[in-house]
């Protein structure tokens, strides 16, 4: 259903792209029917989509503390397909009881899916997460979110893992050889031994 729609085709429209018959669509449709594997997969693909499998993603509810009343959190992230990761939604919606005013949020605006995604974040559970949230986008947007402390170290690691490994720092160079800018931070002592020491490198590398 949700690939006939997204697609814009009437049952009739899909039955004949997928050989098959409207009133067999809509038993499938409907949980009536289930479809082999394969007769699934043909339909979908008429609707221009294609079945994938992915791992399923599990969450934990964090007890609340220091005020905070519980949260969820995900073992891992997930994608949404674009109209849904940059649409234009009501949050909270029609079935929400969340202590924050009704408002429209444009995901496909910076600001504003910062400011859904804390919402989401702080008051949302697993399904308004896998709703509105897309995990690219979170990892992008983490160090502009204002949440609180717990939510922001519990889902941290997460955020962390799927950023790409940071690259080692330069070794340190010797004590003998500090670059110019570090003639500033010395005592005069240590200035005078410095300046002396790159005199005798200096001296030795024209010999």
């Amino acid at each position: 259903m949700y690939a006939r729609r997204a697609a814009g085709l009437t049952q009739d429209a899909l039955a004949k792209l997928a050989g098959t018959s409207q009133p067999t669509l809509s038993a499938y449709e409907r949980g009536i029917k289930s479809p082999s594997l394969a007769v699934a997969e043909r339909i979908i693909e008429a609707a221009h989509h294609r079945l994938e499998v992915r791992p399923s993603v599990e969450f934990v509810e964090v007890p609340g503390q220091y005020g905070l009343h519980p949260f969820w959190l995900a073992h891992q992230l997930w994608r949404l397909a674009p109209e849904r990761a940059f649409a234009t939604v009501l949050l909270p919606g029609a079935h929400h009881d969340w202590p924050a005013r009704h408002q429209m949020y444009h995901l496909d605006d910076r600001t504003d899916r910062a400011r859904a995604y804390e919402l989401v974040l702080r008051e949302g559970g697993p399904t308004d997460m896998l709703d509105y949230i897309d995990g690219a986008l979170l990892v992008d947007i983490w160090a502009d979110l204002d949440l609180p402390g717990p939510i922001r170290r519990a889902w941290h690691p997460i955020i962390r893992s799927a950023l790409p490994e940071q690259t080692k720092p330069p070794p340190r160079a010797p004590n003998h050889i500090r670059p110019p800018g570090m003639l500033i931070r010395l005592r005069p002592s240590e200035r005078a031994k410095h300046l002396m020491e790159v005199e005798a490198t200096s001296d030795d590398a024209d010999d």
